[in-house]
């Protein structure tokens, strides 16, 4: 008899019973141990290989996504502008220039399309929202994956803008009267603190991840030398929290590295505390910034130049802290460079290299010629914009 059968004796001289019961205890006591160790090797391979989870998630996630044989699934296909920015919002693909702005999905349907009249088209991400805007223009659009959250028509030329991963946005501000402003809007739209500048300029701002304090870079006078300050307000006070003067030269962008403000000057990173504090700088040596994403985890990732053209260059992570992570030299032709997650992604004019933030190879795709842009994402994908269509790069 098999043993997952029960014998129920003879209904007329005794109740029924089971037998081989101990047979059954046991073969679930070994179910149980084959489970336990398939959840220990799994939590040792991620344990010793982060990456290995992600792997796992994007096999689940893109599971019947139609891949050639380099691991790319086509998936977006837009008009080809030759001014086209783009950005990568969850599983949607944005894309903007001076006549019009589309946000795709994965299936390749249109989510969001709207005619633009701009002057020249900018795209700001952070997660998986993202404002396009017009600089020296004065229209805004804010979406996320699915579509159009919020718009307006500034009373001012916006200069720049930042948005955090709550859709908070810093916009500053050419605005008659002031020297800047910096307006912060919340994640619905709605202004949520104005800072009125009237004897300093404004260069850029940027809202604090915790959307309660933003952070603005003015430039003034001390001493017949420019300064540039990095002023703290909270939202909820018009009485200004810090200023933290920097000792650089001028500053190009303001974002943060975790908690912590960074400025991007022409000659290094600096690095302030939410209380004004100055932490460590992190010097160019006298290399030029190329380009720079701060979307990773923790770091920034810049591409620093020996000269101002050619691919002589070197490949830095830094931390929230300004300390050096590690860094890699380079003698190849760089198109793009996108930071997301543990990972950052490097377009060279024939090649993609993922790398994590050691600068350790994760994954590379060969012959990526019609590649202009890449866009990294949290997961280890990367999408490949070019002139008239992107793919997803699944490692």
């Amino acid at each position: 008899m098999d043993k997952w059968e029960f014998d129920l004796g003879n209904p007329q001289e005794e109740k029924p019973r089971r037998v081989a019961k101990h047979n059954l205890k046991k073969r679930w006591i070994l179910l149980g141990i084959v489970a336990v160790l398939a959840v220990a090797a799994v939590l040792v391979a991620v344990l010793w290989d982060p990456t290995a989870f992600d792997g796992l998630r994007r096999g689940i996630i893109y599971a019947r996504a139609e891949k050639d044989e380099s691991g790319c699934a086509q998936l977006y296909e837009y008009a080809g502008d030759k001014d086209n920015n783009f950005a990568s919002l969850g599983g949607s693909l944005l894309t903007a220039s001076s006549g019009q702005l589309s946000l795709l999905g994965e299936n390749g349907a249109v989510r969001y399309h709207a005619g633009l009249k701009f002057n020249q088209a900018a795209i700001v991400a952070n997660g998986d929202r993202a404002v396009v805007y017009d600089m020296g223009g004065k229209d805004l659009y804010a979406l996320d994956s699915k579509g159009l959250v919020w718009q307006k028509t500034c009373d001012g030329q916006i200069l720049s803008v930042q948005i955090n991963e709550d859709g908070w946005a810093a916009v500053t501000l050419n605005k008659s009267g002031y020297k800047a402003v910096v307006e912060i809007y919340d994640g619905k739209g709605k202004l949520a603190f104005a800072f009125q500048s009237a004897d300093r300029f404004v260069m850029t701002s940027a809202v604090a991840h915790n959307s309660k304090q933003m952070a603005a870079v003015t430039l003034g006078q001390a001493d017949g030398a420019f300064v540039s300050s990095v002023v703290i307000y909270r939202l909820n006070s018009e009485e200004r929290l810090a200023i933290c003067d920097l000792p650089g030269s001028a500053v190009y962008d303001l974002g943060l590295v975790e908690e912590n403000y960074c400025a991007i000057a022409e000659d290094g990173l600096y690095f302030v505390k939410q209380d004004g504090t100055l932490l460590d700088a992190y010097s160019f040596e006298g290399r030029f910034l190329r380009r720079c994403s701060l979307q990773g985890d923790g770091y920034a990732a810049l591409l620093l130049g020996d000269y101002k053209s050619g691919s002589q260059g070197r490949l830095v992570t830094v931390d929230e802290k300004g300390q050096l992570i590690a860094q890699l030299e380079i003698d190849r032709e760089v198109l793009s460079l996108s930071a997301a997650g543990r990972y950052v992604a490097v377009l060279y004019s024939d090649s993609l290299m993922i790398y994590d933030r050691e600068w350790n190879v994760c994954a590379q795709l060969p012959d990526v010629s019609v590649a202009k842009q890449v866009l990294m994402r949290a997961d280890g994908s990367a999408v490949l914009a070019g002139t008239t269509a992107a793919s997803l790069y699944l490692p």
